[in-house]
């Protein structure tokens, strides 16, 4: 059984088979139209997203796209922590 999840969210364990050399999984059309759906019920598929970074005074810019803002109950003024992770990850925790 191989645990699936997208964005951190567990979808559940499919019926799969695992590479012993680079852990990578591989599961049927099946599974993956279960995957799929799970994710669609949990208002979790299409939210990646690709963004322009853009300038505001003297910093840059990210906008939260709607879709990813309502799943996060993110509103303005709310309050976020956000970091590095390595040398190309930002981590934002709503708060």
């Amino acid at each position: 059984m191989v645990e699936e999840e997208m964005f951190g969210i567990s979808l559940g364990k499919f019926e799969g088979e695992i590479c012993n050399k680079c852990g990578e999984s591989f599961l049927d059309e099946e599974a993956m139209k279960k995957i799929e759906n799970k994710a669609k019920e949990m208002g979790i598929w299409g939210l990646a997203k690709h963004i322009k970074v853009g300038k505001t005074g003297n910093s840059l810019s990210v906008r939260i796209p709607s879709k990813i803002a309502k799943f996060l109950k993110i509103e303005a003024g709310r309050d976020v922590v956000l970091y590095p992770e390595g040398d190309d990850k930002i981590i934002v925790e709503v708060t």
